[in-house]
C-alpha cells in the first residue's frame, strides 16, 4: 500500500514547524554573529584611530616647544650676526661682552639642537645640524674678529667680517628652511605612515 503524503497531517505539521524554528534560529544566529564580527571590528578600528591620534598628539606636542626654542635660539643668533653688516670695526666695535652674548646663543642653540636629532624627524634634524653648524662657525668668526681687532690685522678683520656676513645670509635660508620643515613635521597625523 502505498503511503502518501497529506498536507493536513498533524504529524507534518509539528515537523515542518520544528524544521521552520530551527531554520529560524539558525538565521538568528548567523544575523548575530555578523553583527558581532563587524561591531568587533569597527570597534578595533576605532580604538586604534584613537591610539594613533594620541601616540601623535604625545609626539606633537614635545616637538612643538623643542622646534619653539631653537627658533627662537637660532633668531637670536641670527640677530646678532645682522649686527656685523657693514659694522664699524673701531677698537671698541666687538666687545668681549658681544662675543660672550654669540658663544651663549650659540651654547644654547647647541642643546636645543641635541633635543631636535632625538624628536626627528630625519629631514628636521638634518636642516637643525645645518643651522648649528653655522651657529658655531659664526660664533668662531666673531672671536676671531675679536682677537684680530685687538692685534691689529686688519686685513684678517675684513675676512673675518665677510665670513660673519656670509654666514648671516646662510643662516637666514637655513632658518626658512627648518621652520617649512619643522611646520610639516607638526602637522603630520601619521594617516600617510
Amino acid at each position: 500500500m502505498l503511503l502518501t503524503h497529506c498536507a493536513a497531517c498533524p504529524e507534518h505539521d509539528a515537523m515542518d514547524a520544528g524544521l521552520a524554528a530551527v531554520l529560524g534560529a539558525l538565521a538568528g544566529s548567523t544575523a548575530t554573529l555578523g553583527t558581532a564580527i563587524c561591531t568587533g571590528w569597527y570597534q578595533r578600528q576605532t580604538a586604534r584611530l584613537a591610539a594613533r591620534a594620541e601616540h601623535q598628539r604625545q609626539r606633537r606636542e614635545p616637538r612643538h616647544d623643542i622646534y619653539r626654542d631653537f627658533i627662537s635660539y637660532a633668531s637670536n643668533l641670527r640677530d646678532q650676526l645682522d649686527t656685523f653688516k657693514d659694522f664699524d670695526l673701531s677698537p671698541d666695535s666687538v666687545t668681549d661682552e658681544t662675543v660672550q652674548r654669540c658663544n651663549d646663543t650659540f651654547k644654547a642653540l647647541q642643546g636645543k639642537w641635541i633635543e631636535v636629532g632625538l624628536v626627528g624627524p630625519e629631514d628636521v634634524a638634518v636642516a637643525g645640524k645645518e643651522i648649528e653648524e653655522l651657529a658655531r662657525f659664526s660664533a668662531l668668526a666673531v672671536g676671531r674678529l675679536q682677537w684680530f681687532r685687538d692685534n691689529g690685522y686688519e686685513p684678517r678683520m675684513l675676512t673675518e667680517q665677510s665670513n660673519i656676513e656670509e654666514n648671516f645670509g646662510k643662516l637666514v635660508e637655513a632658518l626658512d628652511n627648518f621652520i617649512s620643515l619643522a611646520r610639516t613635521a607638526l602637522d603630520d597625523d601619521g594617516s600617510l605612515s
